[in-house]
């Protein structure tokens, strides 16, 4: 008898634990551990106002809805170059939330004016495909 109520508190000690760790863990163990082990960083959503290319990096400014940040970007430059433009909405996973932020993961860069309409197609009879 003494041994099951050892086994079934123990048992219960065990689950709430677990429980308590598994939602109030994390936040109470970031603090501790490095960036790296954190996880991905928030997203921030905005969009590009600005860019200059700097010898081999890129300084882009973004406008989000927490205010203007300038990200830095030292790899990847002549990519990044040509992939973003003014006026471009883009989302960003930087290590950690600041105004200054130092080669974010860039997540999705959408075109500004980019739409879903169809190419257009050469009139009937012509013989000739679209212009691309």
């Amino acid at each position: 008898m003494r041994g099951r109520v050892v086994l079934i508190s123990t048992l219960i000690v065990g689950m709430a634990l677990g429980l308590g760790i598994a939602t109030k863990g994390s936040a109470l163990l970031s603090a501790y551990l490095p960036k790296s082990l954190n996880g991905p960083g928030e997203r921030i959503e905005g969009e590009v106002v600005r860019k200059q290319r700097d010898g081999n990096r890129l300084l882009v400014k973004i406008t989000t809805t927490q205010g203007p940040a300038l990200v830095t970007f030292t790899q990847k430059v002549a990519d990044l170059d040509v992939l973003l433009d003014p006026g471009d909405p883009s989302t960003l996973v930087p290590a950690g939330r600041a105004t200054f932020i130092d080669d974010p993961v860039p997540e999705r860069v959408q075109r500004r004016d980019a739409t879903n309409a169809p190419l257009p197609s050469a009139p009937p009879g012509t013989g000739q495909s679209p212009p691309r």
